[in-house]
């Protein structure tokens, strides 16, 4: 491809981990689906709920937190960024557009980034162009 290790160095000399690339913000993730073991909610009694058919108002209820492997990768990148960035809100994806894309929920999480309503989605993605 022609290019060279030079910006890698350069950063390697600087002390990257002392570097803020995008300033300490707060994100909003909207969590598409309950899958095991990746996705899930975990309710105030233990119940851990981890597929779709289980999807009631606990899914829409933001004080019940969202749990599983993706969640755990998104906190320990929040932990390595060393403030960079400071938190990653985690909720559910709108009604409006699990009403216009009522057949894939994860399409209706990406209606939400593209709206502006969450700063990004987390799950398993299949990346299109």
């Amino acid at each position: 491809c022609n290019s060279t290790d030079y910006f890698w160095q350069q950063q390697q000399q600087l002390g990257s981990s002392n570097v803020s690339v995008i300033g300490g913000i707060n994100i909003t993730a909207a969590i598409p689906d309950y899958q095991y073991p990746t996705l899930n909610k975990r309710l105030p009694d233990g119940t851990v709920l981890n597929h779709q058919y289980e999807r009631g108002d606990e899914y829409f209820d933001d004080s019940v937190p969202f749990g599983g492997i993706y969640i755990e990768y998104i906190n320990s990148v929040v932990k390595i960024s060393n403030g960079d960035i400071q938190n990653v809100t985690f909720t559910h994806t709108s009604k409006a557009s699990l009403k216009r894309f009522p057949e894939s929920w994860y399409t209706a999480a990406v209606r939400d980034v593209q709206n502006g309503l969450v700063d990004m989605a987390g799950g398993p993605f299949w990346i299109t162009g």
